[in-house]
């Protein structure tokens, strides 16, 4: 059997999204808060910024948002937090907040963009990071419920620091602001978010280790959140209900094989499940191996079209190369062969 080799990842802004926006809405807000001396222009100017990029990598060919009241809530949140900052620095050093300022943001983003090198004990100290793990999740995994204690460290933060901020020049404040932030950067630290996706570009020789994974533990909370949302959208979802049983169970294998290629654990591994009670449910019984040995054997075959329309089941959706959906179908096709499998 023949697979065939993955390119560079299906959407590339989509992976970098998180990082890019939080430093984008923390240079803004931060910087603008602390330039005018005012909250409201720091929010304004980082939702702005954070709008502007969105529509930016979108017209780049970014694949349409799978949870946009996740991402507009990570995006808010954040930029409150960030504002936050930059009026307190305008109050704390008057004409000159806007330089702390930047000199944060450069420190951060420097730090956020080299966290493959920095221990998680500092990174889990960072604003941006937790703005970044927030905005990420909602762009390529579940929602933004999977990171629920970055968005609440950024809400806390914003609220101390507005706190020192109106009762300054007393300097006892500071000790709530510092004491909150090592509290919320420990909440981080014992429920982190999921990590940060990246695009798997293995050259797979069988359909077996970490390419195609399926999880054999229940899913948490979150996850089961997120399938759950998938499981009544694909319901809806014409691509589910094609005349064409080939191209239908091509259709569904997307829904497995687009995630994989994002990396996105742990919704990614508990996707496959979902997909082959689907197979069993929309293909008939006699039908439904032959499709699937005929996809594992020939994925250059059919279209694969239906990866742009996955935002409406959550999921992120893939533009670029086909090479590699096609790939990740045929993977999951020739598992889903066995027996074993299909019938869970």
């Amino acid at each position: 059997m023949v697979w065939l080799r993955d390119v560079p990842g299906p959407a590339p802004l989509a992976l970098m999204g998180g990082p890019i926006l939080a430093v984008g809405l923390m240079g803004m807000g931060m910087i603008a808060a602390a330039a005018a001396g005012r909250l409201w222009i720091g929010v304004v100017s980082a939702l702005l910024a954070g709008v502007g990029l969105i529509l930016l990598a979108r017209l780049l060919g970014m694949p349409a948002l799978p949870h946009p009241v996740s991402t507009g809530l990570a995006v808010i949140v954040a930029s409150a937090s960030f504002a936050a900052r930059g009026a307190l620095f305008a109050r704390a050093i008057p004409g000159k907040g806007w330089l702390m300022a930047l000199f944060v943001v450069a420190g951060e983003a420097a730090m956020l963009y080299s966290a493959a090198w920095l221990p998680a004990w500092l990174l889990v100290l960072l604003p941006a990071q937790w703005a970044s793990t927030a905005i990420q999740t909602a762009l390529t995994g579940t929602g933004t419920r999977a990171a629920s204690s970055a968005l609440l460290a950024l809400a806390g933060t914003a609220a101390t620091t507005l706190i020192v901020a109106r009762l300054w020049p007393r300097r006892w404040p500071y000790a709530i602001m510092f004491s909150a932030w090592l509290g919320l950067s420990a909440l981080v630290w014992h429920q982190p978010g999921p990590p940060r996706p990246r695009a798997d570009l293995v050259l797979a020789e069988a359909p077996t280790g970490s390419v195609a994974p399926m999880a054999a533990d229940a899913p948490d909370a979150a996850t089961a959140s997120a399938l759950a949302r998938v499981q009544r959208q694909i319901a809806k979802w014409p691509a589910a209900a094609d005349p064409d049983l080939a191209q239908r169970a091509r259709n569904l294998l997307l829904i497995a094989a687009v995630p994989d290629l994002y990396d996105s654990e742990p919704l990614q591994s508990h996707l496959p499940g979902l997909v082959a009670a689907e197979l069993q449910a929309r293909i008939p019984d006699d039908q439904r191996a032959a499709i699937l040995r005929t996809i594992a054997a020939a994925p250059d075959q059919g279209k694969v079209d239906a990866r742009a329309s996955l935002p409406e089941l959550g999921l992120p959706g893939s533009t670029g190369s086909e090479a590699p959906v096609r790939n990740r179908m045929a993977l999951y096709a020739a598992r889903f062969t066995s027996p074993s499998l299909t019938s869970r």
